[in-house]
């Protein structure tokens, strides 16, 4: 099922009984709150799978470092990070960032590949340091990327009804505390709403993205969320 923005901007201003009453919400605020409500939902569902369900494998990524890969533009979460090791793919483990001088020590290596994940915030950019040392066409990296912005009115959201029901009503209650109106029923909706898709979510068996190589790898596979 599918909405468009101003559908979905439409539908919270129903939910929240404001059809009548764009001048106290306009229909730029009410746009925000869309986007907004949508991004909780995307958090919602990565915490139920395990930041699987909308997980993608990032191209061959640029070595900037002895240790340090540069990380998709739109890169959100981390799935995995598997290395090659001769014929096969091992799973890297996650790391303490402030082991840093441990880790790129050769000398200790314990044979498992470990990673963390560093967020650069004067530029914006994430990097991915992989222990030891691997080269780029070794890694294989899975990934959740950022929630999409919808900014014209004919922007959608293709997802299942509940999930846009959920964004809607979420909208409202951001449009209801701006004018501060009572919004019990739409938070009882919404934690009602909530329980219904993580429990789908979670029910459902999401197996890993379509792989653009051969992944046989031996060991499980970690998931982990910065």
């Amino acid at each position: 099922m599918n909405k468009t923005l101003s559908q979905l901007r439409e539908g919270a201003r129903l939910r929240a009984d404001m059809i009548h009453d764009s001048g106290a919400v306009g229909d730029s605020e009410v746009n925000q709150y869309v986007n907004e409500a949508y991004h909780e939902l995307y958090d919602l569902i990565t915490v139920a799978d395990e930041a699987r369900l909308f997980a993608v494998n990032a191209t061959i990524p640029p070595q900037v470092g002895d240790h340090s890969f540069r990380l998709p533009y739109n890169f959100y979460r981390m799935v995995s990070v598997h290395v090659r090791k001769n014929d096969h793919y091992v799973a890297a483990i996650p790391a303490d960032p402030s082991r840093y001088a441990e880790l790129a020590d050769d000398s200790l290596d314990t044979g498992m590949p470990k990673y963390f994940v560093r967020w650069d915030i004067n530029t914006g950019e994430r990097f991915v340091f992989v222990f030891p040392a691997p080269s780029a066409d070794a890694l294989a990296i899975t990934y959740w990327p950022q929630p999409n912005e919808l900014s014209l009115d004919s922007d959608q959201l293709d997802n299942p009804a509940s999930w846009l029901e959920y964004v809607m009503i979420a909208a409202a209650i951001r449009m209801l505390n701006k004018v501060e109106r009572d919004a019990t029923a739409q938070l009882l909706a919404k934690r009602q709403l909530a329980k219904r898709i993580t429990q789908a979510v979670y029910s459902t068996d999401f197996n890993y993205p379509r792989v653009v190589r051969d992944l046989s790898y031996r060991g499980g596979g970690d998931n982990w969320s910065w």
